[in-house]
C-alpha cells in the first residue's frame, strides 16, 4: 500500500511538473511586432495629457525591456522592426 501510494506522488509531481513547464514558447518577431504596434495604437488613440504621457511611457518602458531582452541578437531586433513598419500605420488609425 505504502509504494502504491508512493509511485502514485511521484508519477503526480511528474505530472504537475510537466503541465506548469510548458508554457515557455519564445514569441516570434510578429508577436513582438504585434505588442508594439498595440502600444502605438494606445499612443495615437490617447487624448493629450496625461493619458498621451503615460501611453508613451509604457511603450517606451517596454521598447527598453525588448531590447535588453534581445541586445545580442541584431538580426532578431531587424527582423521585429520590419514586422512592426507593417502594421504602424494601421496602429496609428491611417
Amino acid at each position: 500500500m505504502k509504494k502504491s501510494i508512493g509511485t502514485f506522488l511521484i508519477l503526480f509531481s511528474c505530472g504537475l511538473l510537466i503541465a506548469c513547464g510548458g508554457d515557455k514558447k519564445e514569441k516570434t518577431a510578429a508577436d513582438i511586432a504585434a505588442e508594439w504596434c498595440e502600444l502605438n495604437g494606445k499612443v495615437a488613440k490617447a487624448t493629450e495629457g496625461a493619458e498621451k504621457e503615460a501611453a508613451r511611457a509604457a511603450i517606451k518602458k517596454w521598447e527598453n525591456e525588448i531590447e535588453a531582452k534581445y541586445k545580442d541578437n541584431e538580426a532578431f531586433i531587424k527582423e521585429i522592426q520590419n514586422e512592426a513598419e507593417k502594421c504602424e500605420a494601421a496602429s496609428e488609425g491611417r
